[in-house]
């Protein structure tokens, strides 16, 4: 469900079209437009497509996309990923295809469930402890068939390359982070072969005892964005240096979390998460970041074939550290944190 998640994220507000009146009429035929969103990860074993259509006719816009059948097809697609290689030949092929339902709240789409399709792939080998399930020595076809109207869409995507953090130095035995107050650091680690745009950030899961209810214990977390880079070509290889300040860390629970007298907090792991888009997906993202007025035309990118939107792919590692004592002890007695709750409980 990450996936959809993150897929979900990305694309908030990218197909309302940019339109800046909702009254239109439309002469001529009408002419189907599928748009596909799709984000594909090698290290799961189902890849989720989400596609629905463009909606034309005579009226209001706006009132049209609170209609389901105007945005979501009434029917079944046909959808495979196919694996190619440098010779451009078929050399796999996605095992099945379902699809599942998400709700989705929305302020222009109708609000509710929502088809998402997921494809199966086969197993291709473990790579880093992980099992991985799409080649990185093959690009990946997407093709969609409407059944009813025989429309073909298409796009296809390279795969990232895995990759390792190589700092902060991570020691399997006893993996703790250095988070003193006054100290900075830097995460490092070397560019994939056809990785673009870097996002790093890390999150902190601390744990909520309340008076009312001792015998409960709350998880949460904290997310901080350490910041986003990209890399000046795609060939891997390339040093990669995303410098942090810890007093940034305890500044941000210090502003994000209740003081209260009623619950006792216990800190538990932090986890480093790098993950990085294709080129096509920082390209994406920058142009759909370009303005957020509604009255600005955004240029538009697509790279599927017969339709619009984006299908690439991306690559997520991850990191999990247990703070040191001194980030301990910086919780419950520093300055932004001091009066949090928090106490050295759990992490042992």
């Amino acid at each position: 469900m990450k996936l959809i998640q993150f897929a979900f994220a990305i694309i908030t507000g990218v197909i309302v079209f940019n339109a800046c009146t909702t009254d239109f009429d439309i002469n001529g035929d009408y002419k189907e437009t599928t748009v596909v969103y799709g984000i594909l990860d090698p290290t799961e074993q189902y890849q989720y497509i989400r596609i629905n259509r463009a909606f034309l006719g005579e009226g209001n816009a706006l009132q049209f996309a609170q209609i389901p059948d105007s945005s979501n097809y009434p029917y079944i697609l046909d959808v495979i990923i196919q694996g190619i290689n440098s010779s451009g030949q078929v050399v796999s092929t996605s095992l099945s295809t379902d699809t599942i339902w998400v709700y989705k709240e929305s302020d222009v789409f109708y609000s509710g469930y929502q088809p998402i399709y997921r494809i199966k792939m086969p197993f291709v080998k473990m790579e880093l402890n992980d099992s991985v399930f799409l080649d990185d020595a093959y690009t990946y076809k997407l093709r969609i068939v409407n059944p009813i109207t025989g429309n073909v869409i298409e796009s296809t995507t390279p795969v990232i390359n895995a990759f390792t953090i190589d700092k902060p130095i991570y020691n399997y035995l006893n993996p703790r982070i250095n988070f003193g107050p006054d100290a900075s650091a830097n995460i490092e680690w070397e560019s994939p072969v056809n990785g673009k745009r870097f996002e790093v950030k890390f999150i902190f899961t601390y744990y909520e005892l309340y008076d009312s209810n001792p015998t409960d214990t709350i998880t949460k977390t904290m997310t901080w964005n350490v910041g986003t880079i990209t890399s000046s070509d795609l060939f891997g290889g390339e040093e990669m240096l995303m410098s942090y300040n810890n007093h940034d860390f305890y500044y941000l629970l210090g502003a994000q979390l209740e003081e209260r007298n009623d619950v006792e907090r216990r800190p538990g792991i932090v986890e480093l998460n790098v993950t990085v888009g294709t080129d096509e997906l920082n390209t994406y993202i920058n142009i759909n970041n370009t303005s957020s007025s509604i009255i600005q035309e955004r240029p538009q990118f697509t790279n599927i074939s017969n339709g619009m939107g984006i299908f690439t792919s991306r690559f997520e590692i991850s990191r999990t550290y247990k703070l040191n004592s001194t980030a301990v002890d910086t919780l419950m007695f520093g300055q932004y944190t001091k009066n949090l709750s928090f106490e050295q409980y759990w992490n042992n």
